[in-house]
């Protein structure tokens, strides 16, 4: 499972059976059902990992935005289940913005997710 936390949406993405490519699941609102919402993709889809886009800065530190992703990380996703995997997100958000043309802005947090998790799988899941 790949997540791209924002402030007012979560996008997840999930793959395929073999853990070769990703697709977009859906965007969920971050609120205080957030945990409930991710237990039960967990248990449905029997995930094993989930991959947090983190927002480092350019210089790939840890500023505002990311200290916020890690907050959410220890207290919503910590104690799951899954394993937890940090990955940089700097440039997923980018790509589906960009591509965008007219489509609801949350819509794009779906693809950040999908983004960053194909780019995790095409890296580390070999």
């Amino acid at each position: 499972m790949g997540l791209d936390i924002g402030h007012k949406h979560i996008g997840v993405a999930l793959t395929d059976q073999n853990n070769k490519m990703a697709y977009p699941e859906g965007v969920f609102c971050h609120d205080s059902q957030i945990r409930d919402t991710i237990k039960k993709i967990i248990q449905e889809k029997n995930i094993g990992k989930i991959v947090v886009g983190i927002p480092f800065s350019l210089k790939g530190e840890i500023g505002h935005q990311a200290q916020k992703v890690f907050d959410f990380i220890h207290e919503t996703l910590e104690g799951l289940g899954p394993e937890i995997v940090h990955y940089d997100e700097r440039f997923t958000s980018k790509i589906p913005k960009m591509q965008n043309r007219g489509k609801k802005m949350k819509e794009v947090d779906k693809y950040s997710a999908c983004i960053l998790l194909n780019d995790y799988i095409s890296h580390h899941e070999k």
